[in-house]
């Protein structure tokens, strides 16, 4: 079986897990920019942003920059605040969809690249196999997810995760995540290239790819989304 990463594919965003408690001796903060193109029906989406990861204290801060404006802060009990600049509003969300612990990037800051957090969100794993260089774990999933996800292929060469897939309990790929490009940053192995492929119920499927430069680290890391504060007489949308 073989699992690199096909080269015109495209990004990720799934299900993670994070405990901050292990944050503990870790650099606090992290930057990175980041480049998403999303392509579905023909079209292609591209979407700049900085991304502020705020360990300590749990926050991602998310400044997009195209194609439109805004800033979104995001906590792990899932508020999150989407402001816009252009018109000095906002509105707040409240959906734990929308958590900090659902960032692609966030458990591999939490060193959780053995399991991408599934074992935390009830999975277990029903078994291990060895392919070439490749360990492949099969976790099935609980009970209560089921209408989603039946089992998940979590796939690793040399220790850090290359390749996820996802399965219905019709034995039908619904999911298919691939990690490449792996940086060494402080105490982290990062992959600067994340791709998804999203396979829907018609003929269409949705590729994304998400590529990440520029990352920064503790007394390195850009201050400004760390920093950013709605100004006060900002109007609040959803009242």
């Amino acid at each position: 079986m073989k699992y690199p990463a096909p080269v015109v594919l495209f990004i990720t965003l799934s299900l993670f897990h994070i405990s901050t408690s292990t944050l503990s001796g870790q650099s606090s903060r992290l930057s990175v920019k980041s480049v998403t193109e999303t392509l579905q029906k023909g079209k292609v989406l591209r979407t700049t942003a900085d991304l502020y990861f705020d360990l300590a204290g749990g926050r991602i801060i998310n400044m997009t920059h195209a194609p439109d404006e805004s800033v979104s802060i995001m906590t792990p009990e899932g508020k999150t605040s989407l402001y816009y600049p252009n018109r000095n509003s906002y509105l707040t969300i409240q959906n734990l969809a929308l958590s900090s612990r659902n960032n692609n990037l966030w458990f591999f800051l939490n060193n959780e690249g053995y399991d991408l957090g599934l074992q935390g969100m009830g999975f277990k794993v029903s078994g291990i196999r060895q392919e070439e260089n490749y360990t492949v774990t099969t976790w099935q999933a609980p009970l209560r997810a089921l209408r989603e996800v039946d089992k998940i292929d979590l796939v690793h060469e040399n220790h850090v995760p290359v390749f996820l897939e996802y399965r219905d309990t019709k034995g039908r790929t619904t999911l298919k995540v691939y990690y490449e490009d792996y940086l060494r940053i402080d105490q982290w192995m990062l992959p600067a290239r994340m791709t998804e492929i999203i396979f829907s119920t018609g003929k269409d499927s949705v590729i994304r790819r998400s590529t990440y430069s520029d990352f920064r680290s503790g007394k390195n890391a850009d201050p400004r989304g760390f920093e950013f504060v709605i100004p006060a007489n900002a109007t609040l949308m959803n009242k």
